[in-house]
């Protein structure tokens, strides 16, 4: 029985239903606390039952999904709120549609944040106890994130739990490094990378973010060859201790006599001038300087132009062949170097500037442009072939594409796959210190740690070598979950079943990184695609539209709105935040709506338990007008929702769901049942149809509403039997009605709803009487329609007349 549950000190309210027959159900203040019970309770009937577990020996067809493996931070955010819950109702809708789903969950460990906090908690340590303190704090958290995954219903099947910092994992990353080495798809070599002063790091692209930021524009004086005095105009003087060349546009005449001669820059060296047609030439004086690297351009030019290359600055940040500035750090230096400039009169004007710099996306330092030796893939050589390959996945929504090749497009260089840091899967590769030869380590030593090395020479230089100390890039591990979840390279008949994965879920901001990398890696690894189709789901943002931030105070969190909120309400309000792709604000009307409708159906239920009367209605050999109906309009949905879950269109699935059981049903059928079943006129049909009606909508909800859909269907239907383990509901086979059937119930709903409407202005109660009723109208109802009519809103005498319609209440 769906039972009522007391909050201590209060007694439930007791409501009439349709001014008819009272019964108990939970007030909304009340449903939160209701839920954590059987939330609990069911949590663990799932786990015990394995109702989500992946059987690879099961004959039914297998559906895959790779899901993100969320970075260990401790705590569920909404974004991970809503795009879980999309794939969680993929997941469920796809067990219910007879698919052996294979739906393992990972986790992102490793990485800068969880250095900072660990080198916070212990200080600096030794590489191997630093890497065992940032296991222990990970594991914590894994476990504390674990439990609110399974908390906000989320179906994995943690028997195929991963962890990208254990040493299988590690094992699997290198082995993929190895093969695309021997592919000479990875490589060493000194080149320019965006490099973090904070993290002492180098970082790829994707790793960095655009950030605003007030600067200064100074006007400085550099010496012509006439000793003339010459305006270059710049925003990082720090730097001008490695500038390797003075540019201009080839159109500006005012220069056209510097080409191809030496000046000297305001600290005295002498650079030759060069012109270029990427120079803008209204920018400051039309004169710049090319130091290297203050930005891309500056790489773009000393490679075109084959200058020479000075290291401006250390690991750190600070100056070094600088003279006199050495040391400093670049904020720094930048104010004694003015102070110097200003004191020699050096210095014409300043003036202030906004300007877009690149920051590093986890630190939010701003980056620097350093040369460096590194590690690399090589991505922009093989930016089409990776393009090619993200075009045979479908996209969904399928302009999400855009995103990748767009990025594609703009690639400039190779992606540097080294970091300097210790929380990460070492790069499995021994260098020469002499000749810079590099080998790969065997496949038999893998897992490597750079700790348990091994003497190696060279066989170049007969050097002794010495193995790498810096670790991949996260996007690295994190870019061969789909070859990690289909055992490659370990069992051969698992991987043919499972990969490529039929969905990968993700985020639109992570496109340009976990989506293109995983398709360039596992694709070249595999000679396959690694997915079917990806789901993308864009943010959530805060209620006014503004992106969530701590300093906004703004962040809304799941496991706050859990305490207030059932679950299956934080769900709805997932399913219903509307098309993939977009960032959205959060939306309390669609949260409160969600619990409505939640408590909504409680009631319903509970009524249609009681009049039941605990058994299983047969089908009628007649059923009645308005019961055709509403198996009419249960069919309609099923097929909508049907298509829309097919189509990843969670909002709108719900929406129909929302709308026949709200309105359709409770609005409406219920309310016309009543007499029958409290009179005893045709109430076997009644009961027939309440009990499918019922029945069919828990199983539409079930993938979105866990919780509530098993209570009630374990309750009124099966008590040994999971509603997560039905068949999706198919069309009943009924009496289909004809179009003019539905124009008369459609009427028929019009009527009663301005009944209801003049009883309601009249403070009449639902169930008072009506005395006479004259009903003028065009069609003709038949006699069930008007002995309904009659029953439903209590009318003495029922007055039909041919004519145009209307409704005289006496």
């Amino acid at each position: 029985m769906v039972e009522n549950v007391y909050e201590a000190g209060r007694k439930p309210s007791t409501i009439v239903l349709g001014g008819c027959h009272p019964i108990n159900y939970i007030v909304m203040t009340m449903l939160g606390k209701f839920n954590r019970e059987y939330e609990k309770e069911y949590l663990s009937y799932w786990a015990e039952k394995n109702i989500y577990s992946f059987n690879p020996d099961d004959k039914r067809p297998i559906y895959s999904i790779d899901t993100p493996p969320p970075f260990t931070s401790g705590e569920l955010h909404m974004g991970h709120a809503l795009s879980y819950a999309f794939f969680d109702f993929v997941a469920r809708y796809k067990r219910m549609r007879g698919f052996n789903v294979f739906y393992p969950q990972g986790w992102d460990t490793q990485g800068f944040p969880t250095e900072v906090k660990v080198e916070k908690k212990y200080g600096r340590l030794p590489p191997v106890e630093f890497r065992k303190k940032c296991v222990e704090w990970t594991k914590e958290f894994i476990s504390i994130m674990k439990n609110q995954m399974n908390e906000l219903g989320f179906s994995p099947d943690w028997n195929y739990e991963y962890r990208t910092m254990d040493p299988e994992y590690h094992k699997k990353v290198q082995y993929s490094l190895i093969e695309m080495y021997k592919q000479s798809l990875v490589y060493r070599g000194k080149h320019p990378v965006f490099w973090c002063p904070k993290c002492s790091s180098a970082i790829a692209k994707a790793e960095t973010e655009e950030s605003q930021k007030n600067g200064i524009l100074n006007y400085i004086l550099f010496t012509g060859p006439k000793r003339e005095n010459l305006q270059i105009a710049t925003t990082r003087p720090e730097l001008m201790h490695a500038c390797v060349a003075v540019m201009f546009h080839p159109s500006d005449e005012k220069y056209k006599y510097l080409e191809g001669k030496e000046i000297t820059t305001a600290l005295g060296k002498k650079v030759k001038v060069i012109a270029d047609a990427d120079v803008e030439k209204d920018f400051g004086t039309g004169l710049l300087m090319v130091c290297t690297f203050g930005d891309i351009q500056d790489v773009v030019w000393t490679h075109r132009h084959s200058l020479e290359i000075i290291e401006a600055i250390d690991e750190r940040g600070k100056l070094i062949n600088s003279g006199e500035f050495d040391g400093l750090k670049t904020e720094e230096a930048r104010k004694k170097i003015i102070e110097k400039l200003k004191a020699e009169g050096k210095i014409s004007k300043q003036e202030n500037l906004s300007q877009n710099v690149k920051v590093h996306d986890r630190c939010k330092t701003q980056i620097e442009l350093k040369n460096s030796l590194q590690w690399f893939a090589k991505i922009k050589e093989n930016k089409e072939k990776i393009k090619e390959s993200a075009r045979k996945i479908k996209w969904i929504p399928s302009f999400g594409i855009s995103y990748l090749e767009d990025w594609a497009n703009n690639v400039d260089w190779d992606w540097c796959i080294s970091r300097h840091r210790v929380f990460g899967t070492p790069l499995p590769f021994y260098n020469c210190p002499s000749c810079e030869y590099n080998e790969p380590v065997e496949y038999s030593k893998l897992p490597f740690y750079p700790e348990n090395l091994e003497i190696k020479k060279c066989p170049k230089c007969q050097e002794i070598m010495e193995p790498e100390k810096t670790v991949a890039d996260c996007w690295v591990d994190s870019s061969i979950t789909p070859l990690i979840i289909s055992k490659w390279k370990e069992d051969e008949k698992f991987f043919n079943e499972i990969y490529p994965i039929d969905l990968r879920p993700q985020g639109v901001e992570i496109v340009r990184t976990w989506a293109f990398y995983t398709i360039y890696r596992s694709s070249f690894l595999t000679g396959k695609p690694p997915f079917k189709s990806i789901l993308l789901n864009g943010n959530v943002l805060a209620p006014d539209g503004k992106k969530m931030s701590k300093s906004l105070g703004n962040i809304i969190s799941p496991l706050a709105l859990k305490e207030k909120y059932p679950v299956d309400a934080i769900r709805q309000w997932a399913a219903l935040s509307g098309a993939m792709a977009k960032d959205r604000p959060f939306s309390y009307e669609d949260l409160n709506r969600s619990k409505s409708f939640i408590l909504k159906l409680w009631n319903a239920s509970a009524f249609i338990e009681q009049n039941l009367e605990n058994k299983i209605p047969k089908k009628p050999e007649e059923l009645r007008l308005l019961d055709l109906w509403i198996l009419s309009r249960l069919n309609l949905v099923i097929k909508q929702c049907t298509e829309h879950m097919e189509n990843f269109e969670f909002h709108h699935a719900l929406q129909q769901i929302h709308i026949f059981f709200w309105n359709d049903l409770c609005d409406n059928y219920l309310e016309y049942v009543k007499y029958r079943i409290y009179g005893n006129t045709s109430k076997e049909s009644a009961q027939y149809v309440l009990y499918h009606v019922l029945l069919n909508s828990l199983k539409l909800l079930a993938p979105i509403s866990v919780f509530t859909t098993e209570k009630i269907f374990q309750e009124v239907f099966s008590k040994d039997k999971s509603i997560h383990s039905e068949k999706w509901p198919e069309k009943l086979d009924v009496q289909i009605l004809s179009e003019q059937e539905l124009t008369l119930i459609e009427l028929f709903n019009k009527i009663v709803s301005e009944l209801r409407q003049h009883k309601a202005s009249n403070r009449m109660a639902l169930n008072s009487e009506l005395k006479k009723v004259i009903l003028t109208m065009d069609l003709e109802f038949p006699q069930e329609l008007l002995e309904d009519l009659k029953q439903i809103m209590n009318i003495t005498i029922l007055e039909i007349k041919k004519g145009k319609y209307s409704l005289h209440i006496e």
